[in-house]
């Protein structure tokens, strides 16, 4: 991976410290276990940084995956080696999966507030490492 802009416009290749950037495929073994956040090139990039903001704060890596609409976070848990994936729509919902989960186990809607997408993103790198989460349940 190289630097500058992804296909998700406003979001560097490079993500940040802790993001991997914008991945071809999840079993590359040079890529560390992290938690992937599955988008199109529709989705916010304000919402995707904010999320992964979170997870890095919590010193989980992630990286950013190509996943179908509809089944993003789904798809993500299933590709990462962590088993937790985050998907974010174009309309800015995010919806936190595990892989061993039928069911979304955090979720937000579009307009969620900067502060609010941290904290979710935060929660999926809690699930990780079987911390506390800060916000409720709540399905999609």
């Amino acid at each position: 991976m190289s630097g500058g802009t992804s296909p998700l416009s406003g979001v560097s290749a490079s993500g940040g410290p802790g993001c991997h950037g914008r991945i071809d495929r999840a079993d590359d073994p040079a890529l560390p276990p992290a938690v992937l956040v599955a988008t199109g090139d529709d989705a916010p990039p304000s919402v995707v940084r904010e999320v992964c903001a979170g997870a890095e704060e919590q010193g989980v890596p992630t990286a950013l995956l190509d996943g179908p609409p509809g089944d993003r976070g789904r798809h993500a848990a299933r590709e990462s080696r962590l088993q937790v994936g985050v998907g974010v729509d174009a309309d800015g919902a995010v919806a936190v999966h595990h892989a061993l989960v039928p069911d979304v186990v955090l979720a937000l809607g579009a307009g969620a507030s900067p502060a609010d997408l941290r904290v979710l993103g935060a929660d999926a790198a809690r699930i990780v490492t079987g911390l506390p989460l800060r916000t409720a349940l709540r399905p999609a």
